[in-house]
């Protein structure tokens, strides 16, 4: 399709707001087209904590602003104001609007801030890609240290979500100076990943990717027990492993709902929320990748440290990219959303 065409759509489906994810649009973002053909429309999070250096030093690479997105209140891990396009449910929060906007096509990269899940998790309730790492932006964002709703002191890190792998990638190699290579990984993952893991990194023999499994215990709303976890694991790995599945389709994944009595945390862990509740507060970088099941796939994890983010992309670029035409067809034909009644049509002389 024509980029000017394409880019068009990408601004009347922002301007219709068909699921009331969108803060502000900036339809001159098009004429960038006019200086680059490569560009990628970028949605931001209506949240402080990102900083016009971000939108700036991203621009300089074709990456152009096109919207302003909504979020949940005051970073609530349920948006109690959106829903989910694909299961009706109120969206993963709190990065929830910016999650929407990349899965309808609107944007082509989003901007979010993550404490304790707010980036991850919402492009996981989407079947989208999410990175977060502490080292975008860090002198910046060491000014916005908070307390979780159960009393974890943290600082939110900056994230991207897209529905390529390769723009994220592109993005945090702008930010992080990061450098492709083919350097050895040592990979931990449960004894239930180890074999398929081992099946997919073997497609690329130039690569060595050493898979050990490694207990992983049943955790449970609290986060402690996965903070020590991360802890305890990261140091002696390149990339840890993990996959969650139905990231808020069956359960409501907020820890203020939960909070109340037995019967609300049960709910709340339903939601499919663990490890990515805690990447973030642990101080580690991490990537998740869709799978053709819904609102699930894989959670990589690393230490913040350059070398192991480059070694983690390594092995993002084993996993298969998850393709889905109904997906496609439903909601990203951009005439979709611009059909005509019968006596519309007959009115401007539609046949």
């Amino acid at each position: 399709m024509n980029q000017i065409i394409r880019h068009a759509q990408q601004t009347f489906l922002a301007m219709k707001d068909p699921y009331h994810s969108v803060e502000k649009v900036y339809p001159q973002a098009i004429h960038a087209v006019e200086k680059c053909k490569d560009i990628h429309y970028v949605g931001i999070k209506n949240a402080v904590q990102i900083p016009l250096s971000l939108i700036k030093r991203l621009k300089n690479y074709g990456y152009e602003l096109h919207t302003i997105d909504r979020c949940s209140i005051n970073g609530r891990a349920i948006d109690m104001q959106l829903r989910n396009p694909i299961t009706g449910n109120r969206m993963t929060g709190s990065s929830s609007g910016t999650a929407i906007n990349v899965f309808l096509g609107i944007n082509d990269l989003g901007i979010g801030t993550d404490g304790g899940g707010s980036v991850l998790a919402p492009a996981m309730s989407v079947q989208c890609y999410g990175f977060i790492s502490p080292l975008i932006e860090h002198e910046h964002m060491k000014q916005y240290e908070k307390y979780s709703t159960d009393g974890l002191c943290f600082t939110p890190s900056l994230g991207f979500i897209s529905r390529e792998l390769g723009l994220i990638k592109e993005a945090a190699a702008i930010c992080l100076d990061l450098r492709s290579g083919e350097k050895t990984v040592n990979v931990f993952c449960p004894e239930s990943l180890k074999e398929n893991i081992k099946l997919l990194t073997q497609r690329n023999r130039k690569v060595e990717i050493n898979v050990d499994s490694i207990r992983f215990p049943e955790f449970d709303n609290s986060r402690s027990p996965m903070i020590d976890f991360l802890r305890q694991n990261l140091p002696d790995c390149d990339v840890l492993v993990s996959y969650e599945k139905k990231i808020d389709v069956n359960g409501l994944g907020d820890s203020i709902f939960g909070h109340f009595d037995h019967e609300t945390q049960a709910v709340q862990l339903k939601s499919g929320k663990f490890l990515i509740r805690v990447a973030n507060m642990v101080g580690a970088t991490a990537l998740c990748i869709p799978d053709t099941a819904l609102a699930s796939g894989y959670v990589l994890m690393c230490e913040t440290k350059v070398e192991k983010i480059e070694k983690m992309f390594q092995v993002a670029e084993e996993f298969p990219k998850s393709e889905d035409e109904l997906i496609e067809r439903y909601f990203r034909n951009a005439d979709a959303y611009f059909t005509y009644g019968a006596l519309e049509e007959g009115l401007i002389g539609y046949k």
